[in-house]
């Protein structure tokens, strides 16, 4: 299901050699020994670099974006995963200059070919044995990981769209560009705080998130998905519906329709799904209030995994659901 919908168990994760803060905090404590060598905490673990990075691997369009607006995309020597997500546009020369090990999940040899002495992920799920070494051979091999702080751990349904702020504090410290960095983080605030004056004042509306896979349906609440749509002034109606621990769950249609949501975003993973999973779900959802308002909206899955992408994705969301404003 993971390589349709970001649904599967996306964790966060860092390899005991080098990352930045706790869950959803990932302050970039950096520690500079006499060595050069840099230590920061990320998602419960303290791990070290010996000096900046210099070969870095990104396992996920959002990272490989973020590392790019920090000024470090000469320093990626390998992506993965590029059908997940199409690039920002202000990015996209950039981003497809940087070498591609796989468009979906890199093999293991490649990975180390690549010969990185840091790698970025969106979560800790890829690294199970058999689709990637698992954190622990990487460790071994003096390989660290860096994890997107809005999927740490089990944490998952936690993760708000603010730990964008200590990811990039943390990956400013691991690539040497703290200044790049803190301005990112200034710019992306203004940005946000943007957005929550623009909704300000205007009822929450009444949302139901839905990815398609397969001719199944799934709810998506909780974590960063409530998040950004909270950020957006919209209000998610399966929040309190999944089970323990889930930010995604199966839905009949019915339970969709019997929600009466005012909007309904279908979260599509590549361009090449996007019409067909809106006009499947505009079949499917005939006849709510969202269907009768012409507010079902395709949305990209990048919007809502985390990072300076959700910043914008809330801009956006925003836009959507208060249209006229």
């Amino acid at each position: 299901m993971k390589t349709s919908i970001r649904t599967a168990v996306l964790l966060c994760s860092a390899v005991a050699t080098a990352v930045l803060t706790a869950c959803g905090n990932s302050t970039a404590d950096s520690a500079a020994a006499s060595s050069g060598a840099i230590t920061v905490t990320n998602c419960d673990r303290d791990v070290t670099l010996p000096e900046t990075a210099e070969r870095i691997v990104s396992l996920y369009p959002s990272m490989t974006e973020l590392l790019i607006q920090l000024g470090a995309a000469d320093r990626i020597v390998g992506q993965s995963n590029t059908d997940l997500s199409p690039p920002d546009p202000e990015l996209a020369e950039q981003f497809a200059a940087v070498p591609v090990l796989s468009t979906g999940v890199p093999a293991k040899e490649a990975l180390l070919d690549a010969r990185p002495d840091l790698i970025v992920s969106d979560g800790e799920y890829w690294f199970d044995g058999d689709r990637l070494q698992t954190m622990d051979e990487l460790r071994d091999l003096g390989i660290p990981i860096f994890v997107n702080s809005g999927y740490c751990h089990k944490a998952v349904t936690e993760g708000k769209i603010g730990d964008v702020w200590s990811d990039i504090d943390g990956l400013g410290a691991l690539t040497g560009t703290s200044d790049a960095a803190a301005t990112l983080v200034a710019g992306g605030k203004k940005s946000l705080t943007a957005t929550e004056v623009f909704v300000a004042g205007k009822a929450p509306v009444s949302t139901v998130m839905v990815q398609v896979s397969e001719g199944q349906s799934y709810a998506l609440a909780r974590g960063l998905y409530s998040s950004v749509l909270e950020a957006a002034g919209g209000s998610n109606l399966f929040e309190n519906d999944l089970p323990d621990g889930k930010y995604f769950g199966q839905v009949a249609t019915e339970s969709v329709l019997a929600k009466l949501p005012q909007a309904i975003l279908v979260v599509y993973s590549t361009e090449s799904t996007r019409e067909s999973t809106l006009e499947a779900a505009r079949t499917a959802f005939a006849g709510t209030p969202a269907a009768t308002a012409n507010a079902i909206f395709a949305v990209p899955e990048a919007w809502f995994a985390g990072e300076l992408a959700s910043i914008d994705g809330a801009a956006e969301v925003s836009r959507l659901l208060h249209p006229g404003s």
